[in-house]
């Protein structure tokens, strides 16, 4: 009797010793799949307004060659009075947005957001905001730095420019393709038109996405994108 429960004990040993690794392997299946899925969902922002060249042949593998948009040069003056051009964003990413400090809707709103997000961003001198006024006659570099005082502008980190409206209005339109319109501004600033949209540079120049400036989550989303382009363009 006691032989035969010995017997069926090491049966279930050899058993036990079959099956287990079986087992581990499984958990180690689910585990990795759930992580190959999580990376697969994990998406960088990608590149706009790219435009097909040619076909380059490399080896037996053919692809596109492509040239992306790159925001033109500019020139204009900061709330400091500052000159401020390309060349002062070396290596920077920029999250830009067009304003006018006397807005009576969606400004204050996205302000407000941008307020938040050099929050989340100020320990890295990798991002910078720029904000744009449309309404350059009446928002002087003065007024501009009051504006981003009622903020809380951190110097260096948040900048207002202001300069030549034509230049300014081609800029959004041409440079990044987002609506920047003067229909006749009053003194009842009837008339200004300009989008609810951040746009998100790269360090090249290229733009990589488009945020709703009035909405938390889309600039929720914005935020991980930026953290995903700071990957991306590691020193």
């Amino acid at each position: 009797m006691t032989q035969h429960i010995s017997k069926s004990n090491g049966k279930l040993w050899v058993i036990f010793i079959v099956l287990l690794p079986i087992f581990l392997f499984g958990l180690f299946y689910l585990y990795t799949k759930q992580a190959r899925t999580d990376l697969e969902t994990m998406k960088y922002p990608r590149k706009m307004f790219s435009i097909g060249l040619d076909t380059i042949t490399e080896g037996t593998f053919k692809r596109i060659d492509t040239v992306y948009h790159e925001i033109p040069d500019f020139s204009f003056t900061n709330q400091y009075g500052q000159t401020v051009t390309k060349e002062q964003f070396p290596d920077k990413i920029l999250i830009v947005d067009f304003f006018f400090t006397s807005c009576p809707t969606i400004c204050p709103t996205m302000s407000e957001q941008l307020a938040r997000v050099q929050s989340q961003l100020i320990r890295d001198d990798r991002v910078v905001i720029v904000s744009y006024t449309i309404d350059p006659t009446r928002d002087t570099p003065e007024k501009l730095k009051a504006y981003g005082e009622e903020y809380g502008a951190v110097p260096g980190k948040w900048q207002f420019l202001t300069g030549d409206k034509e230049e300014i209005y081609q800029l959004a339109l041409k440079g990044y393709k987002i609506s920047a319109l003067d229909e006749g501004g009053d003194e009842e600033h009837d008339g200004f038109v300009h989008t609810d949209r951040f746009a998100v540079v790269d360090p090249n120049w290229n733009i990589r996405g488009y945020y709703t400036g009035t909405s938390e989550h889309d600039v929720n989303i914005m935020l991980g994108d930026v953290l995903l382009l700071l990957e991306e363009f590691k020193r």
